[in-house]
């Protein structure tokens, strides 16, 4: 068993395990069985937006995403998200590539397991000084907050975001994570429960006071990325202000037609 956070970089680097397994075990959402991912850990992620980032899986264990959409069983780690296929959304992570991609190596053994690959207690130590995205898939709140606080306590950076805020058990996130809103009713809703935001809007509708523009968004020139800004990691981040966006990619269709 790995027992430094040293030593499970080195495993990392030389490809001994793709990434680990932060949580495996109920959904705070329905119940049933997911796993928590992490990779791109010594391997920096490709995605121009946000940079250089531990990216992060939250997916059922026991059916792949894929069918997990199609027959609604996403809900276990997306929750009610007006953007799940099953509402007629269009969420804009790429399911049958990046997501399913982790799904396989997670049947086929890549990830390491805590309490059987490593000791649990290096976690902390494994992502110091790195910028952290929580759920690159899947909301945050599927997965029990000390999960993702015992993971980020040493971070550089922390991105995350959640469309569950308006459930009261989940007022813990606030600390990690932006309420998603997709509208001004729900961004004044979510501050009056302590959130910072981060609202999707249509490229004519104005700012609101509090609300500065994404720096890494194509509206603000992408000055920088979302490793770099660090604006994003809820009421503990040290920027103050709510962060908005233009609805883009398929999102974009959706608020085209609404």
């Amino acid at each position: 068993m790995i027992k430094t956070a040293q030593d499970m970089l080195k495993a990392l680097k030389r490809a001994k395990f793709t990434g680990v397994i932060l949580y495996e075990g109920a959904s705070a959402l329905d119940g049933a069985p997911i796993v928590v991912i992490a990779n791109r850990i010594t391997a920096a992620s490709t995605n121009a937006k946000t940079g250089a980032m531990v990216q992060t899986f939250i997916i059922r264990s026991d059916i792949d995403p894929l069918s997990a959409l199609k027959t609604g069983f996403d809900a276990s780690v997306c929750g009610d998200c007006q953007h799940r296929p099953a509402n007629n959304g269009s969420c804009y992570v790429n399911v049958g590539r990046s997501v399913m991609s982790v799904y396989g190596a997670f049947k086929r053994g890549g990830y390491a397991r805590a309490g059987v690959d490593f000791d649990a207690r290096i976690i902390p130590a494994l992502f110091a000084a790195l910028a952290f995205r929580i759920g690159t898939y899947g909301d945050p709140t599927a997965a029990p907050f000390q999960t993702w606080r015992r993971a980020t306590v040493n971070a550089s950076a922390i991105n995350g975001y959640s469309h569950q805020w308006r459930n009261k058990k989940f007022a813990a996130f606030k600390l990690l994570c932006m309420a998603s809103t997709d509208s001004e009713a729900d961004h004044a809703a979510a501050h009056a429960m302590g959130w910072r935001t981060f609202r999707v809007k249509t490229p004519d509708a104005p700012r609101l006071a509090g609300e500065a523009t994404c720096p890494a968004s194509k509206e603000a020139g992408a000055k920088t990325t979302c490793a770099d800004c660090r604006a994003c990691g809820g009421t503990g981040a040290k920027a103050k202000a709510s962060m908005v966006i233009n609805a883009h990619g398929a999102t974009a269709r959706r608020f085209a037609n609404a």
